[in-house]
C-alpha cells in the first residue's frame, strides 16, 4: 500500500494537468468573480452626489425643509447622503446642472411642495437610486409637514404646549434589525462554494487515472501489478490516499486565495473549513477511483458528470441557483444525492448557522458517499484481479 501511495504521488506531482483543473481553474475563476462582483456596494454607495437649492422666496417659506437639507448634508452623520450649493435662481442652478458642475437641483413650487429636478448626465453616471433617496427624504418631509398642520388645525394646544413636536422629533415608528442567520446573506458567496465543490468534482479525473494504472490493460505495468499477491484493496486503498493528498494540496491551496486575496467569508471556524475541504476531496478521490474501474470511463465523462453536476449547486448564474432551489425543495433525495450539493452546502453550515447540526449532517453524507464509492472501487478491483481474468 505504501509503494502505491508514493508511486501515485510522484505520477501527479508530474502531472500537469492536476495543476491545471485542481489548482489553476478555481484561482482563475475566483479572479473572474472578483471582477464580477467588485464594486457592487461602491455602486450603491451615495457619495458624490452633488444637489443644488435654489434659495428663492417660495424656499424661504418652506417650513422645515432647510432643516431637512442641512441634515441629509451634515458630512459628520450616518444620514449624509448629498452635498449642497446654493443659487439664487433656477436658471443658475439649471446651467450648473447642464454643466455637470451638480447632479439635482431643487426648487419649491408655489403652494409650498419640494420639485427635484435631476440632470440626465447623472442618471446615466450614477443609476436612478440618489434620486430615489433624495425623492423618498423630500416625500417624508411633505407627509410629516402636513401631519403637522393637520394636527396644529385640530389640536393647537399640543403645538403650543411641544407635545407634538416631541412626538413627531421621536419618531412614532421605530424598527429593529433582526438576522435570521449567523452571518449576514452574501450573493457571490454561493459561487465560490460551488466553485470549491466543481473543483473537487474535478479532481476526480486524476483518482481515475491513477487508478487505471493498476488494471491490466494499462501496459506492462499494469499486467504485474494484476499478477501481484497485494490484495487489490490494499492497491486501491495507497492510490487513492495519494490521489487524496495531492488533490487536498491544491484545493488547499485554491481556499487560501479565495479567503485572504479574494476575502471570501467561510465563517469563523477554520479547523472546520478544513475539515470540510478534506471530506469534499475524499469523497471526490473516492468517486474518482469507483469510476476508474469502469472501463469504458473516459476524462472527458468525468468533467462533463461534473459540470452537469454544478448545475444542481448554482455556479452558472440565477437560473441555475433557482433550479437548484426549485430541485431541493421539490425533490430533496435528488439533492442530497449530489455529491457536489453535499459539499457546498457544508461549506454552507459553518457560515449561516448557529449550530452545527447541518455542518454534521453534511460531513455524515459525505462519509458515508466516500464508504460507499471505496466499497463499490473495491468491488470492482477484485473483479479485473487474476484470478477473475
Amino acid at each position: 500500500m505504501l509503494a502505491s501511495f508514493k508511486t501515485c504521488v510522484l505520477a501527479l506531482a508530474r502531472d500537469k494537468a492536476l495543476l491545471v483543473w485542481a489548482l489553476a481553474f478555481p484561482i482563475i475563476l475566483t479572479c473572474i468573480f472578483m471582477g464580477m462582483f467588485s464594486g457592487f456596494d461602491d455602486a450603491y454607495a451615495m457619495v458624490g452626489s452633488t444637489l443644488g437649492v435654489v434659495h428663492d422666496e417660495s424656499f424661504e417659506k418652506a417650513a422645515g425643509l432647510d432643516a431637512t437639507l442641512a441634515s441629509i448634508s451634515d458630512t459628520d452623520s450616518e444620514s449624509h447622503i448629498a452635498d449642497l450649493v446654493s443659487f439664487e435662481t433656477e436658471e443658475e442652478a439649471k446651467d450648473a446642472a447642464d454643466a455637470g458642475r451638480i447632479d439635482a437641483y431643487l426648487t419649491v413650487s408655489d403652494d409650498g411642495v419640494p420639485e427635484l429636478h435631476v440632470s440626465a448626465s447623472s442618471l446615466s453616471e450614477h443609476g436612478n437610486l440618489p434620486a430615489s433617496v433624495l425623492t423618498e427624504v423630500l416625500d417624508t418631509y411633505v407627509r410629516m409637514r402636513s401631519a403637522i398642520e393637520h394636527i396644529t388645525a385640530l389640536r393647537p394646544d399640543l403645538v403650543q404646549s411641544g407635545a407634538a413636536l416631541a412626538a413627531f422629533q421621536a419618531g412614532a415608528v421605530s424598527t429593529v434589525r433582526l438576522t435570521a442567520t449567523k452571518t449576514a446573506p452574501a450573493p457571490d458567496v454561493r459561487y465560490y462554494y460551488a466553485l470549491l465543490a466543481m473543483a473537487a468534482g474535478l479532481g476526480a479525473s486524476a483518482a481515475m487515472q491513477s487508478v487505471r494504472r493498476l488494471l491490466p490493460e494499462a501496459g506492462p505495468v499494469g499486467a504485474r501489478t494484476t499478477l501481484a499477491s497485494t490484495p487489490r484493496w490494499r492497491m486501491l486503498l495507497g492510490t487513492l490516499l495519494g490521489t487524496w493528498l495531492c488533490e487536498f494540496a491544491c484545493m488547499f491551496a485554491a481556499f487560501l486565495f479565495m479567503r485572504f486575496v479574494a476575502e471570501v467569508d467561510f465563517g469563523d471556524n477554520a479547523a472546520l473549513v478544513l475539515l470540510a475541504i478534506f471530506l469534499s476531496t475524499l469523497v471526490a478521490c473516492a468517486a474518482g477511483a469507483l469510476l476508474g474501474t469502469i472501463p469504458a470511463m473516459e476524462s472527458g465523462m468525468v468533467s462533463g458528470l461534473t459540470c452537469l453536476l454544478s448545475l444542481f449547486t448554482g455556479l452558472y448564474g440565477p437560473a441555475s441557483q433557482s433550479l437548484a432551489d426549485l430541485v431541493e425543495s421539490s425533490v430533496p433525495f435528488l439533492a442530497y444525492a449530489n455529491p457536489l450539493w453535499e459539499m457546498t452546502n457544508c461549506f454552507y453550515a459553518l457560515l449561516y448557522y448557529d449550530t452545527l447540526d447541518a455542518f454534521q449532517a453534511r460531513c455524515t453524507a459525505l462519509v458515508l458517499m466516500a464508504l460507499a464509492f471505496f466499497a463499490l472501487a473495491s468491488f470492482g478491483m477484485r473483479r479485473i484481479s487474476h484470478e477473475h481474468l
